[in-house]
């Protein structure tokens, strides 16, 4: 399943600044698509944690795809969920919960296969 959205940030932001896409590009891909000591699994539930503190739902919904993409249980999704509420509160653990909690309860979702 893909999230879709009614507009692509990134190709916006290109149509009017294509220095700044790039930019934005380039450091995608320095910290989070390129090997490193982090494995790509726990990037994404970092991202997904700081994403739920945040209450960024779009960012909820594509980093937690990210992790299932990358071996991550939807245990473990939860899990970086209930501890990102640690700080931010349990509003926040509510907000992520309702951004991807459709995927979380799908029945007959293989754990760790991806999205």
């Amino acid at each position: 399943m893909k999230f879709d959205r009614d507009y692509n940030w990134l190709e916006v932001t290109r149509s009017f600044d294509e220095g700044t896409a790039a930019a934005i590009s380039a450091h995608v891909a320095q910290v989070l698509e390129r090997d490193s000591k982090i494995p790509r699994k726990y990037k994404e539930l970092i991202l997904l944690a700081c994403s739920t503190a945040i209450r960024s739902g779009g960012s909820v919904r594509s980093h937690g795809f990210g992790a299932l993409r990358h071996g991550a249980t939807r245990a473990e999704i939860l899990e970086a969920i209930a501890l990102a509420a640690m700080p931010a509160g349990y509003s926040a653990f509510i907000e992520a919960i309702e951004a991807f909690g459709d995927e979380l309860t799908a029945p007959g979702r293989q754990e760790g296969a991806g999205a």
